[in-house]
């Protein structure tokens, strides 16, 4: 069976973790993987396989980073779904234990 999410690339980790000012650690742990895979997935050294991507894509994804595909020869990127400011009030409201619940942002 094919996935259906493109691979993510090691720049584009580096730079969806930026934007939400997460660090490796924060990636390792949202996505329950070994901090040093992260890294050496960062630094292209490591080839992971489609569940390290999946799980790092749906992290990112989850706390308001977008995969923008290929398009017209620029290449793939990433951008905030939202302002970072509203991932900044979400990221407080969920770590002062709030409830978090299903979003219909796409």
């Amino acid at each position: 069976m094919t996935d259906p999410l493109p691979a993510v690339t090691a720049p584009q980790s580096r730079a969806g973790r930026a934007l939400i000012g997460w660090s490796v650690a924060a990636l390792a742990e949202a996505t329950n993987m070994p901090q040093s895979e992260i890294e050496q997935f960062e630094a292209e050294t490591l080839r992971p396989d489609s569940d390290c991507h999946r799980a790092i894509r749906t992290a990112l994804e989850a706390n308001g980073v977008l995969f923008l595909p290929e398009q017209g020869g620029e290449g793939v990127g990433v951008r905030l779904k939202f302002p970072r400011q509203t991932v900044k009030r979400i990221q407080t409201w969920e770590g002062e234990g709030g409830a978090t619940g299903e979003d219909d942002i796409v």
